[in-house]
């Protein structure tokens, strides 16, 4: 007998038709062994229902060692990785540090260069100190100089003033011109 899903797996109640055709009779069904039926039905429905619980919770076993399993094995991976990128970037610093000039050195070397130029300003205003004690004394002579030229002759010095501005801005003028032929050719 084909089962269909959903129906139980139920033994036919035998039962005699008479031939008369109007009476449909319960021959050999005892009592006893519908009882019996039943409870067997329903021991057969448990077994089922039980294997089938202990199937899903086998699967649900089975599938959480292995997201545990694949879980771990990342956690080792990540670790691995994370431990790896430390260990280089430690070897890295070490490199740079290696490679860095201490302060003390390098301010060694500017110390010697320093004492060096020291010692050559000096010697080159010893070679022209005469020079240069009497360059204050030049200078105000000249200047003295100057303002008293100016002082004797201002029409002079207006002249010279007004010659000067002339030429500056005929100068301007002759730029500016330059300067508009370029942008007209342009």
């Amino acid at each position: 007998m084909a089962r269909i899903k959903g129906q139980r797996n139920v033994r036919p109640i035998p039962y005699d038709v008479d031939n008369s055709g109007d009476e449909i009779g319960w021959d050999s069904v005892d009592e006893d062994d519908a009882v019996g039926d039943i409870s067997t039905i329903l021991k057969e429905h448990q077994e089922r229902q039980a294997k089938k619980a202990s199937v899903r919770a086998s699967a649900r076993q089975t599938q959480k060692k292995s997201i545990y399993a694949s879980a771990r094995k990342t956690a080792k991976d990540v670790s691995r990785t994370g431990i790896e990128y430390l260990e280089n970037a430690i070897g890295r610093i070490q490199e740079l540090k290696d490679q860095e000039d201490s302060a003390e050195k390098a301010f060694g070397d500017f110390e010697h260069l320093l004492s060096v130029q020291e010692d050559l300003s000096k010697s080159l205003l010893a070679l022209y100190a005469p020079f240069v004690n009497d360059l204050a004394t030049r200078r105000s002579e000249e200047v003295n100089a100057a303002s008293e030229m100016q002082r004797r002759n201002p029409s002079k010095r207006e002249a010279a003033l007004l010659r000067f501005s002339k030429r500056a801005r005929a100068h301007v003028e002759e730029a500016r011109q330059n300067e508009k032929v370029r942008i007209e050719a342009a």
